[in-house]
């Protein structure tokens, strides 16, 4: 299936697993990019910044060694004015260099000289405080023309141990034309990002298509076909990943209804033959035994038990055939909801609590896809898969099963188990018992209430090993003494229609009954139900 054909179905597409990822992550990353690029672009000002101040700083390190150098007296006017030439200008960003001499011993300074208008230079006796300055002092100031400009107070000193400084220079360094190299960065930045995030959206949406997408479309369309009866329906996918073992187990079921559709076409095409052949053999009969009415009533009597019973038999295939194609349709939606769970489970930024939620979700999808494989074997006898089971343990698993149904319903469980209580069951059909004990025990109580549940060495013995009764406990609204002895009945229910089957507590006494326990129900109307059985218990090693 390409991803390249073009669907006007939006409202369609926003409710798709690619569109919400696509929404998701194209946010994420364009979050990010935003955020990288303004990181970028602001350590790129940052770094002008500092960069210009370095420069400011050097200018007057350059100054004041040259000064002491070559003229600490501040006698060659000249030379000063030479070197102050030579480093600031108006076509330069140090654009003024002032140097004051110091005057007397006092922390007085006077003006030497200045590369700009000597007329125009602001100073007072208060720029002697600066002699003082163990190192270089920068500082921003605003300038007349609206800009920005590092002031820098550098004192000169001879570095001679316990000599005054002999002045002090002051450097201005015009921010303007770093101003430009930043402004035309993030001019650049801002130009250059909407393409940046648009090859984003692009890379990220042909991704999601070709890898998630296009194999659910190729899924769905193969469901779809075979569905319309097309028993030659696959899924073209051949990948090793959750959705390629997902296209595997289609194409296989697939192949297995095709067969037994042919199966059963060659049956029925055998049952025909028969029914011919039979018709056969009762005309000759018919035409021979003509005489002996006695004997042609009889087998008139045998052809129609016979035909029942093949009746019966086609019957029963169809309803074969009914809970197979109802167990597809059931397990083909669960195991595409597996897999998805299994995609989020392997998202390492899951909060833990998100986590454990997707694995209550995700052993709840396998335990309907228990159920409805066990479905399918409805016309056998199911295998028991007995281990030795802790009950404490079992009771933490089936805390967080419950957990969700006993919070909004306002139930608490007050559990009394013995530490050494261990059972030899099948899990599987344990979780489903008390499931169904625990539903039950809420519907009766829909205004909240307590479930006590209990375990104790069983009063009868077997040579097998021990035996432990259970006791599941509700103080909900009872059952009426004329209504106990149905409880067990299949389809039988007390509770109001549409909120209840009839078919938990049969299932809970099959469950009970396969290994080899009994099961009794004492309950007082208005003052709760108690469930007793009994449970094989694990012999100790």
């Amino acid at each position: 299936m390409s991803f390249w054909r073009v669907r006007i179905r939006p409202l369609a597409w926003l409710r798709s697993v690619h569109a919400k990822l696509f929404l998701l992550l194209g946010l994420v990353t364009s979050v990010l990019t935003v955020a990288v690029a303004y990181s970028i672009t602001r350590n790129s000002r940052r770094e002008l910044e500092n960069y210009s101040r370095q420069l400011t700083i050097d200018t007057a390190g350059t100054v004041e060694t040259d000064v002491v150098e070559r003229d600490p007296a501040f006698k060659d006017a000249d030379k000063l004015d030479q070197l102050l030439e030579s480093i600031a200008g108006p076509d330069r960003s140090i654009f003024q260099i002032d140097v004051f001499k110091r005057v007397g011993k006092s922390n007085e300074v006077e003006l030497v000289r200045s590369s700009g208008d000597e007329a125009a230079v602001e100073w007072g006796p208060e720029i002697g405080s600066y002699l003082t300055l163990t190192k270089p002092q920068a500082e921003l100031v605003d300038l007349n023309t609206g800009g920005r400009a590092w002031k820098v107070y550098q004192p000169i000193r001879t570095h001679r141990p316990g000599q005054a400084p002999l002045g002090l220079i002051r450097v201005y360094c015009d921010l303007e034309r770093w101003e430009v190299v930043w402004d035309n960065n993030l001019k650049r930045t801002l130009r250059t990002l909407p393409g940046v995030l648009l090859g984003e959206f692009i890379l990220l949406w042909l991704i999601l298509r070709v890898l998630i997408s296009d194999p659910i479309e190729a899924t769905v369309l193969a469901m779809e076909q075979l569905e319309r009866g097309e028993a030659g329906a696959r899924v073209p996918i051949k990948r090793s990943d959750e959705l390629g073992l997902i296209a595997a187990q289609f194409n296989g079921m697939a192949v297995q209804l095709q067969r037994a559709g042919e199966e059963r076409e060659a049956l029925i095409h055998e049952i025909r033959g028969l029914n011919a052949n039979l018709q056969d053999r009762i005309d000759a009969a018919l035409a021979e035994l003509q005489a002996k009415n006695a004997e042609l009533a009889a087998m008139a009597e045998r052809n129609a038990l016979l035909r029942e019973e093949l009746g019966a038999q086609e019957r029963l295939a169809v309803a074969g055939q009914l809970a197979a194609t109802f167990a597809h349709e059931v397990g083909t939606p669960l195991n595409l909801v597996n897999g998805h769970l299994q995609l989020m489970e392997g998202q390492k930024d899951l909060p833990e609590r998100v986590r454990e939620r997707l694995g209550v979700i995700q052993a709840q999808i396998q335990r309907v896809g228990g159920i409805v494989r066990r479905m399918l074997d409805l016309t056998r006898r199911p295998q028991l898969h007995q281990e030795a089971q802790s009950f404490a343990d079992l009771l933490e698993d089936l805390r967080q099963l419950w957990a969700p149904t006993l919070t909004s319903h306002g139930v608490t469980v007050e559990a009394e188990v013995p530490a050494g209580c261990r059972l030899y069951v099948d899990r599987k059909q344990m979780e489903q018992l008390f499931l169904n004990l625990m539903k039950n025990a809420v519907d009766a109580m829909p205004g909240g209430g307590t479930v006590r549940l209990s375990a104790k060495p069983a009063e009868e013995s077997s040579p097998s090993g021990p035996w432990w009764e259970v006791r599941f406990q509700d103080s909900g609204q009872g059952i009426p003494a004329d209504l106990i002895g149905q409880v067990f009945r299949p389809m039988f229910t007390t509770k109001p229609e549409g909120m209840g089957t009839g078919l938990g507590l049969s299932i809970c006494r099959e469950i009970v009954r396969s290994h080899g326990g009994e099961i009794r129900i004492d309950s007082t109307e208005g003052r709760g139900t108690c469930v007793a059985f009994t449970l094989p218990g694990a012999v100790p090693a």
